[in-house]
């Protein structure tokens, strides 16, 4: 447009010096059709602009992951007359299927036809896209004048994270001194049964204190509180920790990040279908706060399902540890506590040693490590140490994964398939 325009002024100067020195009629007739031919074109460019049209389509607007979406953005041209030149920016998702971006057209279109872009692509990463155009920019045919609109076409796409569904009893198993399996946890007992008493310890419920006993030991000064075998209505606690782990590789954090929400609805739903009750927490970058679903029923896991299919992975800090040591929304004393994360960080690794060794809760945790790392391997080991069921996910051939904190022997394909399989022997 730049040079258009210094050609053009190249065009004034050149007619202004025919006048001036040819004084012929041909230099005056020059010099009109420089100045009025420009005007013409841009009259024309407005009225062009009023015959092209937008269309933005979706063969639908919700999808699974791994589904194949199908998006059609027209540009039509419905009046008699050309559109010489046409700038547009479009947002598409790209052909690898994991993300949306805004790309530029220049293009030309002929009286009465369409310009179609088209895509066909399977969606391989949950969360909401958007698809559509974004701004317009229409030239007259001498590149002098351009004429811009901000449209904002938009039509949103949800991909869904894959329902997961496992099989088994996540209520895990020992084995008496007698030889018979007993439940180490089991869901929804009696709530009214005293399981042991212990000294008060900071963050005690103060409606727990035995005060039959404690005042017995009113000279002391100490309390004691009554531990029940199951204090409270909601008995799983489930933690999607979103914290990236890697940041030098988007791709890689975005496939954790997506391990990370499927393992934790795969769990919500499982408890659903046996009818258990769970709390599914995590950090929501987008709202900048810690949110929490009570589930215990599949409209309340649906609930929770959608918000968490299109919450991003956090860049803030906000860990498990931050989570459970939040005590006015998380209480983790005596549950079955599950936390899948990305990565390891030695405060996370701490509380959840720390919350193995008072014997209240039952802790695991499921690490996804598509990476590989050994500091990862190391953590695993310790915590296994702790009596916390620690579990990695590598994701990848080749890469060691283990299923039960040992050497890794086991070596993961990174499939559904295999993700599955192991979801299921990390919860029995």
């Amino acid at each position: 447009m730049k040079r258009a325009r210094v050609y053009y002024l190249f065009a004034v100067l050149l007619s202004v010096f025919f006048i001036m020195t040819l004084y012929h009629r041909i230099t005056v007739v020059f010099f009109a059709a420089v100045f009025v031919l420009p005007m013409f074109s841009g009259l024309l460019m407005l009225l062009n602009y009023a015959f092209v049209k937008f269309e933005v389509s979706v063969d639908k607007k919700i999808y699974d992951k791994r589904e194949s979406a199908s998006t059609v953005i027209r540009i039509s041209n419905e009046g008699i007359l050309p559109v010489p030149f046409i700038k547009i920016k479009i947002i598409q998702i790209d052909d690898n299927g994991k993300n949306a971006n805004e790309n530029i057209y220049a293009l030309s279109i002929a009286p009465l036809k369409s310009v179609d872009f088209k895509n066909d692509i399977v969606m391989k990463r949950r969360g909401l896209y958007e698809v559509g155009i974004r701004s317009v920019e229409i030239y007259d045919m001498f590149g002098l004048f351009k004429f811009r609109r901000t449209l904002n076409i938009i039509e949103e796409i949800l991909v869904l994270p894959k329902r997961i569904l496992l099989y088994g009893d996540i209520g895990r198993s020992i084995t008496s001194e007698d030889g018979e399996e007993k439940n180490k946890r089991r869901i929804g007992e009696d709530r009214t049964i005293i399981s042991h008493i212990r000294d008060y310890a900071e963050g005690d419920n103060i409606n727990s204190v035995h005060w039959k006993l404690s005042a017995k030991k009113h000279d002391a000064g100490e309390l004691i509180v009554k531990v029940y075998d199951r204090p409270n209505e909601t008995n799983v606690m489930i933690i999607a920790d979103m914290q990236v782990c890697e940041f030098d590789d988007p791709d890689l954090w975005e496939e954790s990040g997506d391990a990370v929400v499927e393992a934790s609805l795969a769990i919500a739903l499982k408890c659903v279908y046996e009818s258990k009750s769970c709390v599914l927490y995590w950090y929501d970058a987008q709202q900048s706060c810690i949110v929490w679903y009570e589930i215990a029923s599949l409209g309340e896991f649906n609930t929770a399902f959608n918000h968490l299919a299109v919450s991003q992975a956090s860049f803030d800090n906000i860990t498990a540890e931050t989570i459970l040591k939040n005590y006015e929304i998380c209480d983790a004393r005596n549950k079955i506590i599950y936390v899948i994360n990305q990565g390891f960080d030695l405060n996370t690794a701490d509380i959840l040693s720390s919350l193995a060794t008072l014997d209240e809760s039952e802790i695991n945790c499921l690490c996804i490590d598509l990476k590989d790392k050994k500091e990862t391997s190391d953590f695993i080991n310790e915590l296994c140490v702790s009596n916390v069921n620690a579990v990695k996910f590598t994701g990848s051939p080749g890469n060691p994964g283990s299923s039960d904190g040992s050497d890794g022997s086991d070596s993961l394909a990174g499939t559904e398939g295999e993700f599955k399989s192991i979801l299921n022997d990390f919860i029995r």
